[in-house]
């Protein structure tokens, strides 16, 4: 077991995690101490049990959302794989103007998932191990 110390508002604390995951550790706990920062800048003083719920509900709250916004883009995938593979059946189902229309949503659609894997990556400068799901 590795042991790191991190600061996260105002406070340091020794935890313990995997060998290896220091830098993702310590990343994580970088973005909790960003949020309790930008959140004791906006509301003022408050009781550092209170600071860290709040982080952890406004983290919690991005998570979430990003969360929802990657079921409906994922549905709309298999909704266009499914209609992809019809039409290599043999069959045309979209006029030049259709594919056009899909072709745009599509890159908006990818531009999306581009902006939420920003969202919910790191600040630069911040220490991240690029292994979210860890």
């Amino acid at each position: 077991m590795a042991e790191v110390t991190v600061d996260v508002g105002g406070r340091s604390y020794r935890l313990a995690c995997e060998n290896g995951e220091e830098e993702h550790l310590a990343a994580l706990c970088a973005r909790i101490d960003a949020e309790a920062r930008r959140l004791a800048r906006g509301m003022g003083q408050m009781a550092e049990g209170r600071l860290m719920l709040m982080s952890a509900l406004m983290i919690a709250d991005k998570l979430h959302d990003a969360e929802k916004e990657i079921a409906a883009l994922g549905r709309k995938l298999a909704e266009a794989k499914r209609l992809a593979e019809q039409r290599g059946a043999g069959g045309d189902l979209f006029s030049k103007e259709r594919e056009a229309q899909l072709g745009s949503e599509i890159a908006a659609l990818a531009a999306r998932l581009e902006a939420l894997a920003e969202a919910v990556t790191p600040a630069p400068g911040l220490p991240f191990d690029g292994n979210p799901g860890a």
